[in-house]
């Protein structure tokens, strides 16, 4: 099949929409197909020699998600198969325009999560959505969601209580490179880290329209945490870095917080740590595609209890829940973890077990093109 991807972003930046379509796009290739992403030029860095074609589209309104990029309306047409990663605001009704000038044209919709943003953008947002997002659903043959407990309780919801048989479950996978090992030591001591220091590791974009992964809310948590040699690791970056760091320092606990920013090499620094936390606070977090990286490195996880991010969190078995924006809980499921190494470690055990039997790229992206058969007949 010859197939369109369509995403606002690629890796190593942009989070988990870019590493989906990007896995997405390295397997079907694998599997034999011919596989074109489309997404916005952009000064940052993308991924090196993919194995498929990339198309860079020159937007004529470069915002963050709104990128407006006409030229798909043209470069769309010799495609079996147009699968839109959405939330891209820009690109939606272009990919609409080739399904309404070539009815065989198959499209289909990932949806990835609901779209929560500050002040204005809201209702910018909210008119778009009812512009444009009831079409695109509507027209779409099929509709990928991470998981049903997700989709029941979001924007769409209603959507999808009338149209179930659009829907299908495939959860987002782990690449094999994501796999334990020891700690590096050069690293350890890179960071100012104790061997016996027990790290608490987040990762995550700190950029304004991520706000909602809740950092501000596990570094309050260190607060309550009287054990110094519970220390916290922080990778990621953005404007919202300075404000975070500020934060660490009106605490008082720059010796135990570290910020490192962006980094090459994700899987070592997942190695590094010995709990793994997603302390997100809304649903504009869906599923966390961190998190099953973490557990592919068999580390314990800890995540908020959100619909769909509770999915990938077995409670009491792979990792523990967490009340959103509570920061003393956090403490809690932190010293319960760090106090109890053999509970950790048999967390951590089982989250990898977990991972070769759900979460592989390769068995993800076989139910994918089941789905892609199945609209092709």
């Amino acid at each position: 099949m010859k197939i369109a991807q369509i995403t606002l972003s690629l890796p190593p930046h942009g989070g988990g929409v870019g590493i989906v379509a990007h896995s997405y796009a390295c397997k079907l290739i694998e599997f034999g197909h011919d596989v074109t992403v489309f997404t916005p030029r952009t000064k940052k860095t993308v991924i090196n020699n993919p194995p498929y074609k990339i198309k860079y589209l020159r937007s004529i309104f470069p915002s963050e998600r709104g990128a407006i990029v006409p030229q798909l309306m043209w470069q769309l047409r010799k495609f079996d198969v147009i699968h839109f990663h959405y939330p891209f605001y820009g690109a939606s009704h272009f990919a609409l325009f080739q399904k309404l000038i070539k009815r065989k044209t198959k499209i289909i919709v990932s949806y990835h999560m609901d779209t929560r943003l500050q002040g204005a953008g809201q209702f910018i947002f909210n008119n778009y959505r009812r512009l444009t997002l009831n079409s695109l659903l509507g027209r779409a043959d099929k509709i990928i969601i991470s998981s049903e407990d997700y989709i029941e309780n979001s924007d769409i919801q209603e959507f999808y209580f009338k149209n179930m048989n659009k829907f299908v479950e495939i959860p987002f996978g782990v690449p094999h490179f994501f796999v334990p090992t020891q700690k590096d030591q050069t690293l350890l001591l890179k960071y100012g880290f104790e061997k016996d220091d027990i790290i608490v590791e987040f990762a995550g974009a700190l950029d304004t329209k991520n706000f909602y992964k809740g950092l501000s809310y596990l570094i309050k948590a260190f607060k309550d945490i009287k054990n110094e040699k519970i220390k916290c690791l922080i990778i990621g970056d953005g404007k919202l870095r300075q404000q975070h760091e500020e934060q660490v320092k009106v605490l008082g606990l720059g010796h135990r917080i570290k910020f490192v920013g962006f980094v090459q090499n994700i899987v070592k620094h997942l190695n590094l740590c010995d709990i793994f936390i997603l302390p997100s606070i809304n649903s504009a977090e869906a599923f966390g595609i961190v998190l099953i990286e973490a557990m592919a490195c068999a580390k314990p996880i800890i995540a908020s209890d959100l619909k769909g991010v509770r999915t990938v969190v077995d409670q009491g078995i792979n990792g523990v829940l967490i009340e959103p924006k509570n920061s003393r809980d956090i403490a809690e499921k932190i010293c319960y973890l760090a106090e109890n190494p053999q509970i950790a470690k048999n967390f951590g055990e089982r989250g990898l077990r977990t991972i070769v039997k759900k979460y592989r790229w390769n068995t993800i992206v076989k139910k994918l093109e089941t789905v892609y058969k199945s609209i092709q007949l």
